[in-house]
Formats: C-alpha cells, structure tokens, sequence
C-alpha cells in the first residue's frame, strides 16, 4: 500500500510538471517543478524500497549468524539480491552443520574420558584446572564440580603431582613419575604431557591407580614365600630322616620304624598343604563347580557336631549344638558348607584347652542364616585377628600346631562363593566366635 501511494504521489507530480512544461496549467512554475522533484523521488523510493528491505533482512540475517543464531535465513528474492540470499542462507546451513559436529565430538571425548578409571586433568599455563573427568573428581579429595578455575595443587592437594603438571605446562617437560599419594598412601602413575595450540589447555595429566597391582604384587610374593617355607619344614624332616636311615638306622628296625613313620607324616603334611592350595586355587579361579541343591542349615549344625563329637570328648572339651527349631532353608553346595564349618570347629578345638566348651549355631539374621562357633579358647590378639582369613596366615601361637594356614582362607572363599560373607570376633583370653552368613532362601 506504501508503495502504491508512492507511485501515485510521484505520478500526480510528474503531470503537474508536464502541464506545466506545455504551457496549459495555472500554477506558479516554483509549484509545478517541486510537484516534479516531489514526484520523481517518490518514483525512485517506490521502486527502492523492495530492494532497501531485501538488503535489511540480508544485513539482519548476518548480524544474528554472527552472534551465534545459526537457524537465520534470508527470505528467497527474484532481484539482483537473490545471490546474496543464497550465499547467506548456505553459509547458515554449513555453520549449524559444524558447529553440531564438533558438539557431538565434543560430547564423544567427554564420554570417553568419563568412561575411562584413569583421573585426567587438563591445566592451563598458570596452573589452573582448565578440565577434569569424573574419575579425577573421585580420587583427588579437593576435586568437584566447581574445581575448573582453581589452581590445580588446591585441587589434587599434593606438591610433587603440582609440580608434575606445572612443569609440563611452563616449560614443555614430558615426565612419567609413581607417586604416593594422600594418608592412605595410593600409588599413582602420573602422566603429564605439554599441549600445543589447544586454547586454554597447556598441559594435560593422565593418573593410573596402581594401589591394586601393588598389593597383587605383594601378595604374590608372600604367597611364594609362604609356600617355600610351608615346604621347607617338611622338606627338611624328610630329608633329614632318610639320611638318618642311609646311615644305618635302617638296620635298626624300631628306629627305621619310627623315621619311616616321621616321613609319612611329613608327606601327608606336603599332601595336605597341596590339595588345599589346588582346592583355594580352584574355587578363587570358578574353576570348582559348585552343586547348588536346598539345604537346612540347622541339620548342618547338627551334622558336624556329631562327626567332631569323639574328636572333642578325646581332648576333654564340651561340643554342643544350637540349632534353629525349624527349617533354616538356604541353597548351597552342601559338601563344600559341611568343610567349611568342619574348618571352623577344627580350629576351636585345637585353640581351647581342655575343659573349655564350643558351641555351634544357626539362627535367622535380617535376610541371612548366621552360622557361627563360639569357644572358650585363647583368643586372637587385634592385629592377627584382622589377618585370620588371609593365606598361609597363623597366630604366632599357632605355629608349632603343624597346620597350613589356608584352612580359614578357603572358608571365606567358599562363602564368598554362595554370596554371604565371614567374620570373627574375639577376646584375648575369653574365646572366640567364627561367623558365616549366608543368603536365607
């Protein structure tokens, strides 16, 4: 409508000028040559102003891509500014396509390195932490999710991790360093690289938790001198006894009777000590098949209180049984469960001097069937008591008693295996009470 009554305001004036021009008009000739200027300029601006708005929206369309606004289009033209159009709306259309690019590859490596258990920390060249994965926010106990911006030795809370980091950022130092980390002592391998033309990143620092390989390797190595020296004892007998003989106690027939009787002992002692690491090995590994089959823990108890009554009456000791008035209904591999309480009550006999009394029972806790023997023996000092369930691991008090150590290390295993859990409680002095509890089914 604009540019109509421009066209018609422009074309009175035009006639008034032409009137003018040809002599048949009245007006003064001031008015009919401003009518004339009047109407020329409406002419123009009328047939401007499509092209005017189009280069508005095109000027509008630029502005809102450059401030991030990436869905800005230009209407289609049929003038000389439909190029312009074209060109703006495709370079909006190729924008949005990267820039959703690298956000999906943005949101890929942050899932990457969140999924990783390494703790990785990017810094900045004054020492600030520029990133962190959830794993860094787990181990370093000043981390969280307001530590981007803070320097990086009040995150991680460490100099020597600090000074790691820093001088891979300043100075460009490439460094592999195993740390002690925080009181409880975890050892880190600390990785820390320096980043060229990365924006804020100047260094970036991967740490592998190596508390857990370190223990395996320590366990392992008392393992092996565990079994050397379970097997130096009875080594040692052995050779010592057949020497004794090749020097002519074998002519002797009660003494060749007695050290052959010594051998045999040791032997059945390098026996037991053999098929006990194969049995732990076995079910540690799942390669022991467990029978699972419905069993009541209560005739359990009174099952192995039976089969240790003549042993307990020989060493002048009480063994009796509690168990629960009805069915105690658990699943379980019945054998493996008889041995594993046949451990417990081994172990209360041979630790309470005679007299004393043991008690084996089963009862209904919260969910689970406790099975638990209790004597009256000696006790465990604190720090045995801790280790108890450990391999090859005996109270200085029980060294002598010719045992192996793995007897209590393969009930935890067992139980572990059915899902329950072992534990002790113990006064030096006044008895000891071995629990197993076991998923109540």
């Amino acid at each position: 409508m604009i540019r109509a009554a421009a066209l018609y305001i422009g074309v009175v004036g035009a006639a008034m000028l032409i009137v003018r021009i040809g002599g048949g008009g009245a007006w003064p000739a001031w008015i009919a040559f401003a009518a004339g200027a009047i109407g020329v300029t409406a002419i123009t601006a009328a047939l401007l102003a499509p092209r005017l708005r189009h280069l508005h929206q095109a000027t509008m369309a630029a502005e809102s891509l450059a401030a991030g606004a990436f869905d800005a289009r230009v209407p289609g033209t049929d003038d000389e500014f439909a190029p312009l159009a074209s060109a703006l709306n495709a370079a909006g259309a190729a924008i949005a396509a990267t820039v959703d690019a690298l956000r999906q590859e943005r949101a890929q490596l942050e899932s990457l390195l969140n999924a990783s258990s390494d703790a990785t920390v990017a810094i900045d060249r004054s020492g600030a932490v520029v990133y962190l994965n959830d794993a860094a926010k787990q181990m370093f106990a000043g981390a969280g999710d307001q530590s981007v911006g803070r320097p990086f030795i009040e995150v991680v809370r460490d100099h020597d991790l600090n000074e790691l980091l820093v001088a891979a950022a300043q100075r460009g130092e490439r460094s592999v360093r195993v740390v002690a980390y925080g009181q409880a002592q975890r050892w880190l391998q600390a990785t820390a690289v320096h980043i060229d033309d990365a924006g804020s990143w100047a260094a970036l620092a991967v740490f592998h938790d190596l508390t857990e390989v370190r223990r395996l390797e320590g366990m392992r190595r008392d393992f092996i001198s565990n079994v050397s020296h379970e097997l130096r004892t009875p080594l040692a007998g052995i050779r010592a006894a057949a020497e004794t003989l090749q020097e002519g106690a074998i002519d002797d027939r009660p003494a060749a009777i007695e050290f052959m009787g010594h051998i045999q002992r040791e032997v059945d002692r390098m026996t037991q000590l053999v098929e006990e690491l194969l049995e732990l090995s076995r079910i540690e590994s799942g390669a022991a098949p467990l029978h699972f089959a419905p069993l009541d823990a209560s005739m359990l108890v009174v099952d192995t209180v039976k089969r240790f009554a003549r042993q307990a009456e020989r060493a002048g000791l009480s063994l009796t049984a509690e168990a629960h008035d009805g069915v105690l209904a658990i699943i379980g591999d019945g054998e493996r469960l008889e041995r594993a309480l046949g451990n417990f009550v081994a172990n209360a006999l041979k630790f309470t001097p005679a007299g004393g009394g043991i008690t084996v029972k089963a009862a209904a806790d919260d969910g689970y069937v406790a099975i638990s023997v209790t004597d009256t023996g000696i006790g465990i000092e604190p720090e045995p008591r801790a280790r108890v369930f450990e391999r090859f691991y005996k109270a200085d008090r029980g060294r002598g008693d010719g045992g192996t150590g793995l007897g209590l290390a393969i009930v935890k295993h067992i139980v572990l295996a059915h899902e329950g859990n072992v534990s002790v409680e113990s006064r030096p002095g006044h008895g000891s009470t071995f629990t197993m509890r076991l998923p109540r089914r």
